[in-house]
């Protein structure tokens, strides 16, 4: 007791530093913990009715190779009441004769077509809602081109997840493994979902997966659909569980047999951005929260590094910051190995490292092009 008192005394003011930093340090232990709970908490089979009907509704402009390689997948689920509806969103490639010829060897493929026009202007999320309005069964599962369901049981699993007071279920999507060392994509997309299961727990609506969601056409009715911003591409699932989650709850789905493969594609959609683009649109209150842990970390390794060149316990506060380090690379990829995830490593080290300039990077980027959503 007697050393820790004239250490005290002799620390003066930076005394109290290594008080804050103690306790960023707790608080950062208790977030992996809780983390851990929540993504490593095995999943209990789905309850719902598995007799009720689904319509897989998946939108398309110019992906003609994208759907001759994968639309197979999504017409041969074994769910016993279901169709897939294909909209043509103005394609000028040989999409629509493509989809014709598949309905020959297909019978419950749909196919509607929405001609160009140049007098109108047409979205995503006008192409989703005729979708949503050609549908026959109430729970509606959404995907898209360059997907590729994981397992045959797919659309039979996510529609078990639904119950009676279920408004939204949102699945893991994933590109597919690559030899590259670094997978920038891969990683933010794993990432995004463990947020997204994280929200879901804590019951914030704020995020979904256009590639892996399902909701009930009568709540989108309801709801009037996307009328209240039709002209935007940003906010076509995020935006629609927010919404539907008045009427039930959102449920994110850890079964491995709703996983979705994704392909890359040139024609792909910024997924970063995106992500930043409508996350500003998010309450402040909510964005603080959600960026809560990154934030303990980099106060953590600051104060440290203060510390260190202020010549108070060097050799402790190294220490600190490898275990911090550690602890994160550690625990994201004991979380990455949960879900099939393989090969993060590397990136999962380099994110470690500097992910505070990829997120400085992208807010900014989406911050000064806001045109690109629209």
């Amino acid at each position: 007791m007697d050393n820790i008192r004239v250490f005290w005394e002799e620390a003066g003011v930076y005394g109290y530093f290594l008080v804050v930093l103690s306790l960023l340090f707790l608080i950062h232990i208790y977030y992996i913990i809780y983390k851990a709970i929540v993504i490593l908490h095995k999943e209990g089979r789905p309850a719902g009715q598995e007799r009720e009907g689904v319509s897989i509704i998946i939108t398309a402009h110019n992906c003609a190779d994208a759907l001759r390689k994968n639309l197979v997948g999504f017409l041969m689920q074994d769910c016993e009441n279901y169709e897939v509806i294909v909209v043509d969103d103005c394609s000028e490639d040989d999409t629509r004769e493509m989809l014709s010829e598949l309905q020959k060897e297909y019978p419950r493929l749909k196919c509607t077509h929405i001609h160009p026009d140049t007098k109108f202007r047409f979205t995503k999320k006008l192409a989703i809602n005729i979708g949503i309005l050609s549908a026959r069964h109430d729970i509606l599962l959404f995907s898209e081109a360059n997907c590729y369901p994981a397992s045959s049981s797919w659309a039979r699993v996510m529609q078990a997840c639904f119950e009676e007071d279920t408004a939204v279920v949102v699945g893991f999507s994933n590109y597919r493994g690559s030899d590259r060392p670094l997978a920038w994509k891969r990683y933010f997309r794993f990432t995004r979902f463990l947020e997204m299961l994280l929200l879901a727990k804590s019951r914030k609506s704020v995020l979904g997966d256009g590639c892996n969601m399902a909701y009930r056409k009568s709540y989108y009715m309801r709801n009037r659909g996307f009328a209240g911003d039709t002209q935007s591409y940003l906010g076509y699932d995020n935006d629609m569980v927010q919404e539907l989650a008045k009427y039930g709850k959102v449920k994110v789905t850890k079964n491995r047999e709703s996983y979705m493969h994704v392909d890359q594609t040139d024609r792909e959609i910024g997924g970063a951005s995106y992500y930043f683009a409508s996350k500003a649109r998010w309450p402040l209150r909510l964005r603080a929260r959600v960026g809560m842990g990154a934030s303990v970390r980099v106060l953590i390794y600051l104060l440290s590094l203060f510390l260190i060149f202020s010549k108070i316990l060097p050799e402790y506060l190294f220490v600190l910051i490898a275990l911090v380090f550690l602890l994160d690379v550690i625990s994201v990829n004991i979380f990455a190995k949960c879900f099939l995830q393989q090969k993060l490593f590397v990136t999962s080290f380099v994110v470690n490292i500097a992910g505070f300039a990829y997120r400085w990077y992208w807010n900014g980027y989406s911050f000064f092009n806001p045109k690109k959503w629209k």
